[in-house]
């Protein structure tokens, strides 16, 4: 799917396959010892080499050509963790 800039998705734990070149999706959320929200995503072809990757608050991605901001990390402490992005370019 081709999203505007602006548009927001929610990544949580398993696919998402709404990204244009995804599917993209988080592998495992968590709480660094300084209390900072951080998430592992993968998923898409494009990553492949890389594996999955640690994003946190204000962290940038890119998949299928567009670039998403990671603008907030939910509950990364509990089953119920999720992450929005924005797309910015």
């Amino acid at each position: 799917m081709e999203h505007e800039i602006g548009a927001e998705e929610k990544i949580s734990y398993g696919r998402n396959d709404r990204f244009m070149g995804g599917p993209v999706g988080g592998g495992r959320f968590w709480l660094e010892d300084d209390g900072t929200p951080a998430a592992k995503l993968g998923g898409p072809e494009e990553w492949r080499d890389q594996g999955m990757i640690d994003v946190r608050r204000g962290d940038t991605f890119t998949v299928g050509g567009q670039t998403w901001r990671i603008t907030d990390i939910v509950a990364a402490d509990s089953d119920d963790a999720y992450l929005t992005a924005v797309r910015v370019s």
